[in-house]
C-alpha cells in the first residue's frame, strides 16, 4: 500500500523531515476503499471489519507512513463518519454504528501494528448531523487520543444566520460534544472549522465564538477549512475583513 501522500512529488515528507520536532500532518484516512461503499446498507462491509478482516491493510498504511517519515501524524479516521456523504458512513441502525466502532477499533489496533509508528488516532464526526448519541459509534478510549468535531458557520436547523452559541447548542453540536470529551478525558479538536459564503458570510461573531472555546478549552489543534471548496470562503481582506480580523486576534496571522 502506498497512499499517494507518501510519494516524494507531492513534498509532504520532505516539509516534515525540515522540522521534525515541530512538523506533524493531519492526515484524514477512510475506513474501507470508495469501491466498497454502500452508505443505505454499510452492514456488510462492518461486519467483515469488525471480524478483522481490513486489519492487515491497516497495518500496511501504518508501515508506509512509518517508511515516508510520517510516524507522528494525526490521523482523522473515518473522519465525519455520521455523515451520509462520506464512503464509510456509519448507517441509520444502532447495530450499524456499533460494528462501525469495532471496524474503526480494529484498524487502530492495525495501524499501531507498524513498528516506529507514534500516530495519534482522532476521532472526528460532523456537528449536529444525524442526532446520533455520540455512545453508538465511539470505539473506546483506548482507540483515541483526540476527539475532533468539525463545525461550520452554518446551522443544521435553521436557513438563516444564528449566533454562535445558538450553532453550539444545537443537538449534537459543541455544547454536547465538550460534555463528551470531559466525560472520557479526551483533548479536543476543530480539524475543521470555517465560514459558508450563506446564510453568515462574513461572520466574526462565529470566528470569535472558535477562538474564545480553543483558547478557554482542551484542545489539541484546530484547522480553519481554507480551501474556498463547497461554499466556504477562505478568509480575506476583500470578502471577510471581520472575520479575518477576529482570527488574527486568536491566532494570529496563522494557525
Amino acid at each position: 500500500m502506498n497512499p499517494w501522500v507518501t510519494q516524494s512529488q507531492y513534498g509532504y515528507s520532505s516539509w516534515v523531515a525540515e522540522e521534525p520536532n515541530t512538523r506533524q500532518l493531519v492526515l484524514q484516512v477512510d475506513l474501507i476503499p470508495t469501491s466498497l461503499q454502500n452508505t443505505s446498507n454499510p452492514l456488510g462491509w462492518e461486519q467483515s471489519c469488525a471480524n478483522g478482516d481490513f486489519n492487515s491493510y491497516a497495518t500496511q498504511l501504518g508501515s508506509s507512513l512509518v517508511a515516508a517519515g510520517l510516524q507522528n501524524s494525526v490521523i482523522r479516521l473515518g473522519a465525519e463518519m455520521n455523515g451520509n456523504w462520506e464512503t464509510d458512513y456509519i448507517g441509520t441502525t444502532t447495530q450499524e454504528q456499533n460494528l462501525w466502532a469495532s471496524c474503526f477499533a480494529n484498524e487502530v489496533t492495525g495501524m499501531r501494528q507498524a513498528s516506529g509508528e507514534n500516530f495519534l488516532i482522532d476521532w472526528n464526526p460532523n456537528a449536529c448531523n444525524s442526532n446520533v448519541p455520540f455512545a453508538n459509534f465511539y470505539p473506546g478510549n483506548a482507540y483515541v487520543d483526540i476527539v475532533g468535531l468539525d463545525q461550520y458557520d452554518a446551522s443544521c436547523q435553521s436557513s438563516g444566520a444564528v449566533t454562535f452559541s445558538q450553532l453550539a447548542s444545537e443537538p449534537d453540536g459543541l455544547d454536547a460534544f465538550e460534555s463528551f470529551a470531559a466525560a472520557h478525558g479526551k483533548p479536543m479538536s476543530f480539524p475543521e472549522w470555517g465560514l459558508y459564503s450563506s446564510p453568515a458570510g462574513d461572520d466574526p461573531g462565529y470566528v470569535d465564538g472558535i477562538g474564545s472555546t480553543v483558547a478557554n478549552g482542551d484542545f489539541a489543534f484546530e484547522s480553519y477549512f481554507d480551501a474556498g471548496a463547497q461554499g466556504t470562503m477562505p478568509l480575506a481582506t476583500n470578502t471577510t475583513p471581520q472575520s479575518l480580523t477576529e482570527f488574527q486576534k486568536w491566532f494570529g496571522s496563522g494557525s
